[in-house]
């Protein structure tokens, strides 16, 4: 079981929010996706990504929880590894440190790190032009999100 997160910061300049989404994959196909519009308002594109990984933090632990109860998988399952394309984004999260600076954040933060300390999540880097989420959360040429849908397991090549 593996996940994808991003977050579009400021793509609605009107009221100053942003769009966050992910994916899951669960043998290369999509288990759960979602593009939704954040009306919490970021100081920074770390926050606003901060922001959508809390979010894909909250959906895999439920997704975890599903998987046990429905004993689909025989054995103890390892940490869900969420792929994000923000380096920024993935220190804090690993970060003991917290400064006032990001109070609004302080939540979501302590949420984050006791999913990781919990083994319930990891996070690793991915590139952006790799990052299957992209596409639920800014507008992208045609060949892109072909390319998107098809990584996801939704369309054959």
């Amino acid at each position: 079981l593996e996940a994808y997160s991003d977050a579009s910061w400021i793509n609605h300049v009107e009221d100053s929010s942003f769009t966050s989404g992910w994916v899951f994959l669960l043998g290369g196909c999509a288990i759960s996706w979602a593009s939704k519009k954040k009306t919490c308002i970021t100081g920074s594109t770390m926050e606003s990504e901060f922001v959508a990984l809390a979010a894909t933090g909250k959906e895999a632990k439920w997704l975890r929880n599903l998987i046990y109860e429905i004993l689909i998988w025989p054995k103890q399952i390892a940490p869900i590894s969420i792929r994000c394309d923000s380096a920024p984004t993935m220190a804090r999260a690993y970060s003991q440190i917290y400064n006032g600076k990001s109070r609004h954040l302080g939540v979501r933060h302590s949420m984050v790190r006791e999913l990781i300390g919990n083994g319930v999540i990891s996070i690793k880097f991915v590139q952006t032009q790799h990052n299957l989420v992209d596409h639920l959360t800014k507008g992208l040429a045609r060949d892109l999100v072909y390319k998107s849908v098809i990584w996801m397991g939704l369309k054959s090549t």
